[in-house]
């Protein structure tokens, strides 16, 4: 595989010649396909939610949650996704609906936390009256490392409350928050437009943060694509979520990151790759949220270091 037929951008083939990983993400490229999987569609669609990445009118990206009554997402054919938005059940006042209109792409993470399986689609978006149509231009299955299991009882279409809370510093509650979680999503982009999301996961205590605007996560192996950290090298936006399973919330921090050496993270986080990465808040946005869903917990990853 040559750089021009690569479905592998500039940053990420550095990343993979860094960290000595060519060889297994020239194999691993394989799975990178410009059409959904056959059986893919009923698989997504079996989904009561989707993570999704979007970037606002300012060039700042954000990760969301989307959920929905059976038929909320369609696969049409092998190269489109629908969303229809009368069946979406989230809190209508996610910044996704407003920002796919400045910036017409987004990342979508289909991630079954029971099973720990998941399907990325990347693509351009199209709104047409009541559903938005994403196109694929990149699929592929994301290995089922460091995923807490936790299985979802899903409820009736819930109301919501008008307004959210924002701010530009962590509170001391979003501090502790952050501090016990065991996964988050973050959303980045290569810079040219294309938009993806992503899952990280660990033991509680795995995301440390140093002050009320900062984050530091470790970098765990995964399927040497090295996609997020690639990403952050040539475009250092970023987009977080958080969720709060048994509040009924939803944390979405925006801010740009930075990929950094080993040594910024102490020795507690072996079986790290040796890299890590900083994140810098710029604005978070409270919501209540996925108020449907009870969760419950079943165990965290066995493959999550120490």
């Amino acid at each position: 595989m040559n750089k021009r037929t690569s479905p592998y951008h500039p940053g990420e083939l550095e990343m993979q010649q860094k960290m000595g990983e060519e060889v297994p993400a020239y194999r691993n490229a394989r799975i990178i396909t410009p059409y959904l999987a056959a059986g893919a569609a009923g698989y997504l669609e079996a989904h009561p939610f989707v993570i999704v990445s979007s970037q606002d009118g300012q060039g700042r990206l954000w990760t969301s949650v989307l959920a929905g009554a059976d038929g909320y997402v369609k696969v049409t054919d092998e190269k489109t996704i629908a969303l229809d938005r009368d069946l979406v059940y989230s809190n209508p006042e996610d910044r996704f609906w407003g920002n796919i209109g400045h910036h017409p792409f987004t990342g979508m993470l289909f991630i079954d936390l029971a099973t720990r399986r998941r399907y990325r689609v990347n693509g351009p978006v199209r709104e047409v009256p009541g559903k938005v149509l994403v196109s694929v231009r990149q699929a592929y299955v994301n290995c089922p490392k460091y995923i807490s299991r936790r299985t979802l009882t899903r409820g009736g279409k819930p109301g919501y409350g008008s307004g959210f809370a924002r701010g530009k510093a962590l509170t001391d509650e979003f501090v502790q928050w952050i501090r016990t979680a065991d996964a988050f999503f973050v959303g980045s982009s290569n810079g040219a437009g294309d938009l993806d999301a992503s899952h990280r996961g660990g033991n509680p205590g795995f995301v440390e943060v140093p002050d009320g605007m900062t984050l530091r996560v470790p970098d765990y192996e995964g399927n040497s694509m090295y996609n997020t950290l690639g990403n952050f090298r040539v475009h250092p936006a970023a987009g977080l979520l958080f969720i709060d399973f048994e509040g009924h919330r939803t944390l979405q921090l925006t801010g740009t990151a930075r990929v950094v050496e080993s040594g910024a993270f102490p020795a507690t986080h072996g079986g790290a790759t040796g890299l890590a990465w900083t994140f810098t808040l710029e604005e978070w946005v409270l919501l209540e949220n996925l108020r449907d869903m009870a969760w419950t917990f079943i165990d965290h990853s066995p493959f999550n270091p120490a």
